[in-house]
């Protein structure tokens, strides 16, 4: 008689992980960072407390934003036709569409996280000003919005969801962690922030790269999927040249130092490892994982470097 091996039991931290995308937080917290050591080298002001304050602020944010992503992904029925058409052991699966949470239970996380997030904004409106308060609640909005009816700007096929993408990865978190540190806003800040939250875009379409046949079939038209796989991958190729370019055109300027040139330069060297798909763009879905990997890592130390670089006090 064949034994049965019974189902892995799924912890209810591994559903959580699951749900908000935990190990995607650099992707947020970074650009904070890169904001704080914006405020450092610009007017001196630092509070350590301020920015612990931030990074636990703009992580629920995020957290947040991912479990309300699934679930609209899931409710919208993205998610179902991507599990059917993964293999089970996929690395990238989610817990609503496997029945691990119910879709009540991942709004009400998601809520509570939003709420957390909404609290941190409020103590900044108090103590630093009203800001605080409008960037984050901006923020929910957007995640809120990106994929949730009626306004789903990842669904309308308009480039409204890279849009979203950009603005909560650069200027919120870049711009919103330099006004609680200074009180005040920024335009240089604001034109580095374009440079954090355009990195992220790319990362966005490299990943529609592995999701491209599941978004067509569910007609959720992102970028990528509206492009096809050749120009959505040059479009990224072309955003992620244009954030190189304006850090240099900042530099050039007096608003970033020298050093952040090795921003662009050791970002460019880990993208160039997988460059060669940039021009594949015929491969079966699992081919873009790897890439989409790589990319996320030069994104991540990107905005890594660019926030020593700025905060050392180097002239």
């Amino acid at each position: 008689m064949e034994s049965v091996v019974p189902a892995k039991r799924v912890s209810n931290l591994e559903i959580f992980s699951r749900l908000t995308r935990i190990q995607f937080l650099p992707l947020v917290l970074l650009p904070s960072a890169v904001g704080t050591a914006l405020a450092f080298r610009l007017t001196s002001s630092f509070d350590p407390s301020y920015f612990l304050l931030v990074i636990f602020g703009v992580a629920l944010l995020h957290l947040g934003a991912n479990a309300v992503d699934d679930c609209y992904d899931y409710q919208n029925g993205v998610d179902q036709i991507a599990n059917s058409m993964f293999p089970r052991n996929f690395g990238g699966w989610k817990p609503l569409p496997r029945g691990l949470i119910s879709l009540k239970n991942a709004k009400t996380v998601s809520a509570l996280l939003f709420f957390g997030s909404l609290l941190v904004s409020i103590y900044f409106s108090i103590v630093v000003g009203y800001w605080s308060f409008v960037l984050a609640a901006t923020g929910v909005l957007l995640a809120v919005f990106y994929t949730a009816p009626p306004i789903k700007l990842d669904y309308r096929g308009k480039g409204l969801g890279e849009i979203a993408i950009l603005l909560a990865f650069g200027p919120i978190p870049v711009l919103g962690s330099y006004y609680v540190q200074t009180g005040v806003l920024s335009l240089p800040a604001l034109l580095v922030s374009f440079a954090a939250g355009t990195m992220t875009v790319t990362i966005l379409i490299d990943h529609d790269m592995i999701f491209y046949e599941v978004y067509q079939k569910a007609r959720k038209f992102s970028l990528g999927a509206v492009l096809g796989r050749p120009k959505a991958l040059a479009i990224s190729l072309y955003l992620t040249i244009f954030a190189y370019a304006l850090v240099v055109v900042l530099i050039a300027v007096g608003i970033l130092p020298i050093l952040s040139l090795a921003a662009p330069i050791v970002s460019a060297a880990i993208l160039s490892r997988k460059s060669g798909t940039f021009k594949k763009s015929k491969e079966p879905p699992p081919y873009y994982l790897p890439f989409t990997i790589n990319a996320l890592l030069s994104n991540w130390i990107f905005s890594l470097v660019l926030a020593i670089t700025i905060a050392i006090p180097f002239h």
